[in-house]
């Protein structure tokens, strides 16, 4: 019932505070490290997929099993472009020999979710995302089933002066109507968690390079 549909639109934020640079320390070198530990994260479809606390599986699947994510007809109803100046072409995990020029950078994603139903009883959801990587992050299609259709995008910026990160996540779905309450406070809890996860994974790569950032309160 198409007069059901609904878009739900969210956003989140979050700051990645750098250390002040010390006696024989570069900021330069610095802000260098601290985007390069948050690409490393962002760049990575699977430490982002499992992010999200409800996940249990992952795998990735190839661009010919019927159950991806039709992307090429999703994109345009988003206003995403698939050839974007910005998408980074990379080598398919699962044919190394691929032309990833052919499925515009994405790649495609079965996800199992563990959802909490009430009365002490859960139930395991399928779904299917197709992600690629930007130059300033990722972007994904999901199809997570009973028409429920996700365009999320996550950008990293540079903040005051060269002495912060940011975080910054967007997602419009598409759903119906009836579905959105439920919809809408499944995706502000898992989503708050997952950048705090995020942010932990950032921690530990700085500190492991000899950084140590200084959490904000």
């Amino acid at each position: 019932m198409a007069f059901l549909q609904t878009s739900i639109r969210s956003g989140y934020i979050t700051d990645l505070v750098l250390p002040p640079a010390q006696e024989g320390q570069d900021p330069a070198t610095i802000l260098e490290q601290g985007l390069a530990a948050i690409f490393a994260s962002i760049h990575s479809p699977t430490t982002m997929i499992n992010l999200n606390p409800l996940v249990q599986s992952v795998n990735q699947i190839p661009e010919s099993d019927p159950k991806c994510v039709d992307y090429r007809e999703i994109a345009p109803t988003f206003d995403i472009a698939l050839d974007a100046p910005y998408v980074m072409l990379t080598q398919d995990d699962l044919d190394p020999k691929a032309n990833t020029i052919s499925t515009n950078g994405f790649r495609q994603f079965e996800i199992v979710d563990k959802l909490n139903i009430g009365f002490g009883m859960s139930q395991n959801l399928v779904y299917h995302a197709a992600i690629r990587q930007t130059r300033f992050g990722m972007e994904t299609f999901t199809n997570a089933g009973s028409g429920v259709v996700i365009f999320g995008r996550w950008e990293i910026k540079v903040g005051d002066g060269g002495r912060v990160i940011n975080i910054i996540e967007k997602n419009v779905v598409r759903c119906n109507l009836l579905l959105s309450w439920y919809i809408r406070s499944t995706i502000d809890k898992s989503h708050a968690e997952a950048h705090a996860k995020l942010k932990e994974k950032w921690i530990v790569r700085m500190k492991e390079v000899g950084f140590d950032p200084i959490p904000r309160n």
